[in-house]
């Protein structure tokens, strides 16, 4: 079978995956320049401290006043720069135009009134634009277009004599285009009417994950780097899959800065993958009871392989299973794919049921097996294989109109109840575009 190019199979460009752990590498190095400026402005300020008391003593009380105001200010602005950089650069745009916005009111003699509502509207558009929940693209290009529109629109009708409050259809349109742009809303209406034509029912949850840069633990740049390169050689790998799937990646989570290496949706279902690089071997050992039950105990270079590989995973799944109502433990809503770089396999793919531990009831009882999951270790060359090797749901029955439109093309029913299931996935992955956002670039 040939392989198709990165667009054949539906969702995500495979350059997207791995965003997050690139994320937190600039969120680390962002940290320590962070620190470091934090530690210039505290520095700057105590001497800026120090001088003003000093020149108490030299220049008048007014005068050395008026040194330290400026001193402060220059040094407030400097901390909210390099702390806050996004709210001190909606602050400064929203400034900027307030600031044009009140000259042109002077130059053509309009008032206090239209030029404090035209300023109201530069701010109120920075920040919603700024603040906008699903932070799917990047704030700065819309607000600078936006409030380029308001300022325009304000000085056009002051220069050509137009009535005064004119201005307001154009800055009120722009902003809601720019708030959209940002919000994706395109796709969110798209997943509402997928939602209502297949009976999806989904929840988006709110907020979402607005820093998906890790949990607060320091990590290595070279294991950041080795673990974005698996995820990115797993998203190349997954373009083999012909456009019965759909593949997201780095998607963020709800309540949580966790986010979803890859989300897989096919004839299979709702996916979750995870990217594995580990070196050495792991090795299936297979077992049979004298009943009858089957299954394998998993080793990692000889190590009965340890359960916390899997914890994170298990997490995300639990997260995309309540996105979908599917809330109970052993329900196994969402089934969890361990792609393995880097390390030798015995078999090419393999399942492993991991028990889940609760709270023992005191100290001298065992700790409570609560649950179990059921994850499959996959090498992560044979990843399309077990994919592909996977059983079709049934998602749907078609809908009168399906069958209708089979009987005029003269479809037979399985070929209508194909197109039904691909219709059903096809919405599937359209909710899930919606739900889970992309870990902002």
């Amino acid at each position: 079978m040939s392989t198709p190019d990165a667009h054949s199979v539906g969702g995500d460009n495979p350059a997207l995956a791995g965003q997050s752990l690139r994320n937190r590498s600039r969120a680390q190095r962002r940290a320590l320049r962070t620190m470091t400026g934090q530690l210039i402005v505290t520095a700057s300020a105590i001497t800026a401290t120090v001088t003003t008391i000093a020149l108490l003593f030299v220049l008048p009380l007014m005068d050395a006043l008026a040194v330290g105001t400026y001193s402060a200010a220059a040094l407030a602005a400097a901390y909210a720069l390099i702390t806050f950089p996004r709210r001190a650069a909606a602050v400064g745009f929203a400034f900027v135009a307030a600031a044009l916005v009140f000259t042109i009111g002077q130059i053509y003699e309009l008032g206090a009134a239209a030029s404090w509502a035209a300023a109201l509207a530069c701010a109120v558009t920075s920040v919603a634009v700024f603040s906008t929940r699903r932070t799917t693209r990047t704030p700065y290009l819309p607000t600078v277009a936006v409030l380029t529109v308001i300022v325009t629109a304000f000085w056009a009708t002051a220069a050509l004599g137009l009535p005064r409050w004119l201005w307001v259809a154009p800055a009120l349109v722009t902003s809601l285009v720019a708030v959209g742009w940002r919000a994706a809303w395109p796709i969110t209406w798209r997943a509402r009417r997928a939602g209502w034509r297949s009976k999806i029912r989904y929840r988006t949850g709110a907020p979402l994950a607005e820093r998906p840069d890790g949990d607060g633990r320091w990590m290595a740049e070279e294991y950041l780097e080795v673990g974005a390169d698996a995820e990115r050689i797993t998203a190349h790998m997954l373009t083999g899959l012909d456009d019965r799937w759909h593949v997201l990646h780095s998607r963020a989570l709800h309540y949580t800065a966790a986010d979803a290496d890859h989300i897989v949706i096919g004839p299979a279902g709702v996916l979750l993958i995870d990217s594995k690089y580990r070196s050495g071997h792991f090795e299936a050992r297979p077992w049979v009871t004298e009943d009858g039950t089957a299954g394998s105990d998993w080793f990692y270079n000889g190590q009965v392989l340890d359960a916390s590989l899997a914890q994170s995973a298990i997490f995300e799944a639990d997260r995309i299973a309540w996105a979908f109502h599917a809330d109970g433990l052993d329900r196994q809503a969402v089934p969890i794919v361990l792609a393995i770089h880097g390390a030798r396999m015995n078999v090419p793919w393999g399942e492993w049921t991991i028990e889940l531990l609760g709270d023992p009831v005191d100290d001298d009882s065992e700790t409570p097996v609560v649950g179990t999951r059921l994850v499959t270790l996959v090498d992560a060359t044979h990843l399309v294989d077990y994919l592909t090797s996977l059983p079709a749901r049934r998602f749907t029955t078609p809908t009168k109109h399906e069958r209708a439109t089979g009987r005029r093309e003269s479809l037979t029913p399985r070929q209508v109840e194909e197109r039904a299931q691909r219709r059903y996935v096809r919405d599937l992955a359209a909710v899930c575009e919606h739900v889970f956002v992309p870990v902002p670039q």
